[in-house]
């Protein structure tokens, strides 16, 4: 028996676009073997795959993320892997894209189409939830255009479908809601047909009983390999095959994952606030692959973005959702003491009974979004006054060893609750993508600035890293200028500032970011604050003694900080100098501000 997978080479999403983007410039032509090799020179020229060996000639287009590749330096890296099978690398990196069916590419099997739900992927004006949720939906095993998971080993599910049938089960017997982190991941990526889901369902509550967890795995192994002595590497494959699930699962935005504060060990379980359309769903499908007669057959479901008709295409469920939806708006407003707006009241109240089907969705969209602004009022709200709290996020970003064990998307998201501390902004932006509970689902993409931050006086992006490599600066530093550039045009007629922080700022960043400063980027010069975690950390320590007074400080306070950290690049010889005094003047501007 084998686990049935996505892509475990594939983790981001946005890596998925960036092959996917790839891919659409050889559409129409036909991916035979000459294509398939063309596809992965494309990759390396665009520098959305990095080789592991660089001719030391080429090195200067990887030291220099702006200087781009020529097609024929890339087809020379390429070749200079000397792959046993170089097609092989191109057929290997579409086959995520395929299976998730925003792609037709393979080898005598016509040209090359980008399908609609693809197209609406790349063009990025897009909701990564419906994407993914029509893209997983149509996920099934055995499936006509593949032999890897076929009837004769036993495969008939749709994963998607069949895991939340899987947790809905669990859920209805124990007050314990949704599966743990080894639970999903035993019992998920070995659901390979639909007619386990019950008997995984006992086995659930039979791995919370074991006394002897570890035995359980290792006998749960022997029993699915069926091996009397599975390896290593197979029991490691649940676990990375489980989380690669998760992070694809989440994407959806029907399930809701709860994580520590690392980003390390989660808890899966349905989303809450979609539950009625989880239960419509669950209602039409049981988790059962569809049959199709032939290829064509299938390629035609999978190219057809309005397949399967979902339960939520009737007006009446439509309306049901919508229903359900204004109730746990109001009931969760009541439980934490949250008032309406006279807008948000007026979308409250809205007589929505004879709607058509597109004004209900528009409908329901707007009400997920009151949504997940009031969730976020309450945990900013929760925030600033959680001296516990503050203390916690002080502690973490001032030990390196507990920053290492972040995962990207939650250090983006401590620096944003950092910077809604403060409590005065007029809005904290992060761009990542979130659920319906506002947690990160992912990180920002490289397109866009990390957070965004509207103050009454003046506007900031914060970009956050924990590289800390000697790659740093060619990773970071022109992304973080070409950001703050476009941040700046958008907003022409306000000061515009960039917070840049990460654990530890390599030499070379700061020698970018301090050239910006004094000489300009593509025609004029820019702000930009580089800050460790450690030193940002002070900020909030500052901010914590003033509560302890009864006081705050503002954002004008801190623009005063900006500034202090500007101004002193015109009285010092260089950005090494530059860097050591800015703890200085962290000091003397927390000494004014607390006196």
């Amino acid at each position: 028996m084998k686990l049935w997978s996505i892509s475990t080479t594939v983790r981001n999403p946005e890596r998925i676009r960036n092959f996917l983007k790839v891919l659409k410039l050889l559409e129409g032509q036909p991916f035979n073997s000459d294509n398939q090799e063309k596809y992965q020179i494309l990759l390396i020229q665009y520098k959305f795959y990095f080789p592991t060996n660089i001719p030391t000639k080429f090195q200067k287009y990887y030291d220099n993320p702006e200087l781009p590749i020529p097609y024929k330096v890339a087809e020379e890296i390429f070749y200079h892997q000397q792959y046993q099978d170089p097609a092989m690398r191109g057929r290997q990196s579409v086959n995520p894209i395929n299976k998730l069916g925003f792609s037709i590419a393979r080898e005598r099997a016509g040209k090359i189409i980008i399908i609609e739900l693809g197209n609406r992927f790349i063009a990025g004006d897009y909701d990564i939830g419906y994407i993914f949720f029509k893209s997983l939906l149509k996920l099934q095993f055995p499936n006509p255009w593949s032999n890897d998971f076929s009837a004769k080993y036993g495969f008939d599910v749709q994963p998607l479908v069949a895991a939340m049938h899987l947790i809905n089960k669990v859920n209805k017997k124990s007050d314990k809601k949704g599966l743990t982190q080894t639970e999903f991941s035993l019992f998920v990526p070995s659901l390979i047909n639909y007619k386990l889901i019950d008997e995984y369902a006992s086995k659930v509550f039979e791995y919370r009983e074991a006394k002897n967890k570890d035995k359980f795995v290792i006998d749960f192994a022997k029993e699915f390999y069926q091996t009397k002595n599975p390896t290593e590497k197979q029991i490691h494959n649940f676990y990375e095959y489980g989380d690669n699930i998760m992070r694809y699962f989440r994407l959806t935005k029907y399930f809701r994952v709860a994580t520590d504060k690392f980003g390390g060990d989660w808890r899966i379980d349905l989303e809450p606030t979609r539950k009625t359309e989880i239960d419509q769903l669950l209602k039409k499908f049981s988790g059962k692959s569809l049959h199709f007669d032939t290829i064509e057959d299938y390629l035609k479901y999978i190219s057809d973005i309005s397949l399967p008709t979902l339960p939520s295409e009737n007006i009446d469920n439509l309306k049901e959702i919508a229903e359900s939806l204004v109730e746990t708006i109001i009931q969760f407003a009541k439980e934490n003491t949250l008032s309406f707006s006279a807008k948000e009241q007026n979308i409250l109240e809205t007589n929505f009974s004879k709607f058509s089907k597109e004004k209900l969705d528009n409908f329901i969209s707007e009400l997920r979004a009151l949504n997940l602004e009031l969730k976020e009022r309450q945990t900013k709200i929760s925030l600033i006054n959680d001296v516990d709290k503050i203390q916690s996020i002080i502690n973490n970003l001032k030990n390196l060893k507990i920053i290492r064990t972040f995962a990207p998307e939650q250090f983006e998201k401590i620096i944003t609750e950092a910077l809604k501390i403060i409590n005065d902004e007029i809005k904290i932006k992060p761009n990542y993508p979130v659920d319906d509970s506002g947690e990160p689902i992912s990180h920002a993409s490289g397109s866009q600035a990390d957070i965004e931050c509207y103050y009454k006086s003046y506007n900031a992006i914060c970009e956050v890293t924990l590289d800390t490599s000697n790659f740093q600066w060619v990773r970071e530093s022109q992304p973080v200028m070409r950001h703050l550039r476009d941040f700046e045009t958008k907003f022409s007629d306000t000061k515009n500032y960039c917070l840049f922080i990460s654990p530890k700022i390599h030499i070379d960043t700061l020698y970018h970011f301090w050239t910006s400063i004094k000489h300009g980027y593509n025609g004029s010069p820019q702000q930009i604050i580089p800050l460790t975690t450690e030193q940002f950390a002070i900020l909030l320590e500052t901010l914590l003694t003033l509560i302890q007074k009864g006081k705050r400080f503002s954002h004008t306070e801190i623009e005063k900080l900006y500034k202090k950290i500007i101004l002193k690049t015109n009285e010092v010889s260089g950005h090494s100098e530059w860097f050591s005094v800015i703890p200085q003047i962290i000091d003397e501007w927390k000494i004014k501000v607390v006196a």
